[in-house]
């Protein structure tokens, strides 16, 4: 793969602007690579290489990347920044002889993605539950994601979200922990007497407690929605939890992780999101 670090390291030359230019021609100093436009939607690749002093120099090397027919020009502007979408959107557009996808940033700017390597990216996996809908942490992480916070870092989220709305009972016997959530069923922070028959109780340890703490004599089965008890990721993880004493750096089965609070603020998860990306950078 081949993905410049910055826009300024990439000249654009327009052909019916400049049509007796060549790509060994004198480049900008810090040129190490020229998107040379036939037409508006034809692009050619060239990596250049130059000497001497001076803003403007001598071109030492060219070697063509991708010709016009290997290149495509993505629809759109961009955040260019975003380096991890980036690598996905060009990695969607790369089938066939095309090897090659450039971008136009919002500011006008270009640079391109050669031969993508999705495998670049590190997977976070990122666990939630609802309704209420949108899932809190996954809403996030995505609006985060969207507006460029994590491109720097390379990475991709995995979303797994449990969707409470599996348990309603049109019987009423289950208990979920929130009347926020909208669903079907009885919920604890509202009870005004024991429930009865056969009760099952979605929610995590905090809602067995409080279940307990009220109907210390009452039987029931108890479901547990706690991500950090429950899953088993594959790859670093963001969850969220009510406890705080259990939020911060965790490791499930090997697997290094971040716990946010269940409330936690876009701030919040950004700099969790961070905090992970350097734990797994260093290991």
């Amino acid at each position: 793969m081949i993905f410049p670090s910055h826009c300024r390291f990439v000249g654009v030359v327009s052909k019916h602007l400049r049509p007796d230019y060549r790509p060994d021609d004198a480049v900008y100093f810090s040129s190490q690579y020229v998107l040379i436009f036939e037409a508006p939607d034809r692009c050619a690749v060239y990596e250049v290489a130059s000497g001497g002093e001076g803003f403007i120099r001598r071109s030492q090397g060219v070697k063509m990347i991708a010709d016009v027919d290997q290149t495509v020009l993505y629809d759109g502007q961009v955040d260019i920044t975003n380096r991890a979408d980036l690598i996905r959107k060009a990695s969607a557009l790369c089938k066939g002889k095309i090897n090659t996808v450039v971008f136009q940033g919002i500011d006008r700017h270009y640079t391109f993605v050669y031969e993508p390597s999705p495998e670049a990216l590190r997977v976070i996996e990122v666990y939630d539950v609802a309704p209420p809908w949108p899932a809190w942490l996954e809403f996030n992480v995505r609006r985060l994601d969207e507006a460029g916070m994590f491109g720097d870092l390379m990475l991709t989220f995995d979303y797994h979200t449990l969707d409470l709305k599996d348990f309603e009972d049109p019987a009423r016997t289950t208990i979920f922990p929130c009347h926020a959530s909208g669903l079907n069923g009885l919920f604890l922070d509202s009870l005004d007497e024991e429930p009865r028959g056969d009760i099952k109780l979605v929610g995590c340890n905090t809602s067995k407690l409080v279940f307990d703490a009220r109907f210390p004599l009452k039987r029931y089965e108890h479901v547990n929605i706690c991500p950090l008890s429950t899953r088993k990721p594959q790859h670093p993880f963001i969850l969220r939890c009510c406890q705080s004493d259990k939020l911060g750096p965790k490791v499930i089965g090997g697997v290094p992780g971040v716990v946010v609070h269940w409330g936690a603020s876009p701030r919040d998860v950004c700099d969790a999101v961070r905090q992970l990306a350097s734990t797994i950078s260093e290991k």
